[in-house]
């Protein structure tokens, strides 16, 4: 059950993110958008991660939004979306196998907060569609202004988590 589930969401996620950093800027995509929702899936399966008892994850998702930060940054200065799409995707899987292996191996994973992750690749051509004018902002800021859009399932995931594991963050505190 849980492992069709896995590979049932883990197939959304990689044909979104394709679909996503393979479409144009005034289709609410691009390279910068599909690198965005994965800094945003790794930054919101960080906490899930740890709450499942690998800390390891933890700190491989940050890694890998560190790399990802320079592969934006690339993106933003000289644009080549063969290069970003390509890195969306050999990423995203990367990052389905870690999200596998985590749930699998632990089952510790929160799986209310492990659903939430599918809010991600949606929330940014949502929110374009409700916030940004059609015909006034273009090319590079458009991507980037989806791609932050895209991050804010990043707060209802940690949300979540906090309601769901108040005993969690109160032995934090207690460790401080």
């Amino acid at each position: 059950m849980t492992a069709g589930a896995l590979w049932l969401g883990g197939s959304v996620v990689i044909w979104r993110l394709n679909l996503v950093a393979k479409s144009t800027a005034e289709r609410n995509g691009g390279s910068l958008v599909g690198i965005a929702m994965l800094m945003a899936l790794m930054v919101a399966f960080a906490p899930v991660a740890l709450l499942g008892g690998s800390s390891t994850s933890l700190m491989l998702c940050f890694v890998a939004v560190a790399g990802l930060s320079a592969v934006a940054i690339w993106e933003f200065l000289l644009p080549w979306d063969d290069f970003g799409a390509a890195a969306v995707l050999g990423v995203g899987s990367g990052f389905l196998a870690i999200v596998s292996t985590v749930t699998l191996i632990t089952r510790q994973i929160d799986s209310v907060g492990l659903a939430l992750l599918l809010l991600i690749p949606y929330a940014g051509q949502f929110g374009a569609r409700l916030l940004l004018p059609p015909n006034r902002i273009h090319g590079r800021t458009r991507q980037v202004l989806v791609g932050l859009m895209a991050g804010s399932p990043v707060l209802a995931v940690m949300a979540t988590l906090l309601l769901r594991h108040p005993e969690f963050f109160a032995s934090m505190r207690a460790e401080q």
